[in-house]
C-alpha cells in the first residue's frame, strides 16, 4: 500500500509524508486492535471462570468416583480373602478326608492280605477237606446211606 502511494507522489514528499502516513496507519490499526484485544481479554476471563468452574465439577465428580471404586475395591478385596479363607478350609478338610480314606484302604488292603495269606495257608487243608468229603460220599453211596 505505501508503495502504490510513493508511486503516485514525488520523491522529496514521499521522503517526509511516508514516514508519517506510516505513524499514523500503526497509530489507527493499534488503536482498533485495542477493542479487539480488550475483547478477546474479557472472553479469556469469561472462559476461564467456566473453565475453572467445570475444572471444580471434574474434580468433585472424579473424587466422588474414586471413593466409590475404593470403597468396591475394599469390598470385593475382602470377599475375594473370605472366599480364600473358606477355600483353603475345605481344601484342609479334603485334605483331612483324603488322609482318611488312604488310611482306611491301607487298612483293608492289609486286613485282606492278611486273610489272603491266611486262606493260602488254609488251602491246602480246605483241599484235604473236600477230598474226605467226597471220599465219604462215596463210600457213603457205596454202603447206601444216602
Amino acid at each position: 500500500m505505501a508503495k502504490k502511494i510513493a508511486e503516485k507522489i514525488p520523491t522529496w514528499i514521499s521522503r517526509f509524508l511516508l514516514p508519517e502516513i506510516r505513524n499514523i496507519v500503526k497509530e489507527e490499526i493499534s488503536n482498533q486492535l485495542k477493542p479487539i484485544d480488550a475483547k478477546i481479554s474479557a472472553l479469556d476471563s469469561k472462559i476461564e471462570e467456566r473453565t475453572k468452574a467445570l475444572d471444580m465439577k471434574i474434580d468433585e465428580k472424579t473424587k466422588s468416583l474414586d471413593m466409590k471404586i475404593e470403597e468396591r475395591t475394599k469390598a470385593l478385596e475382602k470377599e475375594i480373602i473370605s472366599l480364600r479363607n473358606e477355600m483353603n478350609e475345605k481344601a484342609k478338610a479334603l485334605d483331612s478326608k483324603i488322609s482318611s480314606l488312604e488310611a482306611e484302604i491301607s487298612a483293608l488292603r492289609n486286613e485282606m492280605n492278611a486273610r489272603f495269606d491266611s486262606i493260602e495257608k488254609r488251602l491246602p487243608l480246605i483241599e484235604r477237606i473236600a477230598l474226605l468229603e467226597a471220599r465219604m460220599e462215596k463210600i457213603e453211596k457205596q454202603i447206601g446211606i444216602h
